[in-house]
């Protein structure tokens, strides 16, 4: 019966793609979907999958999210992104990023990037190096409260600088 082998051969796939590393619902039924399985055959090897917990996206998403934090130091919007990429539904993204962050401190995992970042800048501390790291960041994922106390409370203001913080600025309203 071609169906039946066909679903044996979408089963063996699957199990063979997942041996490298957890994969999310999504990137299984991508995978199969490329090497032109039929959406029948797709949904009855993710079924199997799921029922013998081959499968499952809230663990796959706590691995995942914690292997980024521990090895990339990501902040939670970025993670929050890598995750939907990788077909997350959202209530789970929710789930796993507030369970996440209890667990690591973002505000710690920034500090640790930037005192990396830092190793890199000279020791003046132009408008343009504050910029720079902030950007840096940014792209990693932090949030802009999170970026502005942990760069004010690492990076001193430079002396020949006149920017003055946004905080300290005169109220011009007067």
């Amino acid at each position: 019966m071609p169906d039946e082998e066909e679903s044996k051969n979408a089963r063996r796939r699957a199990i063979r793609f997942l041996v490298y590393r957890d994969r999310s619902r999504n990137e299984i039924t991508c995978y199969l979907r490329g090497k032109k399985f039929s959406t029948n055959v797709i949904e009855e090897t993710l079924t199997f999958l799921e029922n013998n917990k081959y499968v499952n996206d809230t663990s796959f998403a706590m691995q995942f999210g914690r292997s980024r934090i521990v090895n990339k130091k990501i902040g939670r919007l970025r993670l929050g992104r890598e995750l939907e990429h990788k077909g997350i539904e959202d209530k789970v993204i929710n789930e796993t990023l507030n369970s996440l962050y209890k667990e690591f401190d973002e505000e710690a995992i920034a500090v640790s990037c930037l005192k990396k970042k830092l190793k890199t800048f000279e020791s003046s501390a132009s408008e343009g190096d504050r910029r720079r790291i902030a950007n840096f960041l940014e792209r990693k994922g932090f949030p802009s409260e999170i970026i502005s106390q942990v760069v004010a409370r690492l990076i001193p203001y430079a002396s020949d600088n006149d920017w003055v913080p946004p905080s300290s600025a005169p109220n011009q309203n007067k």
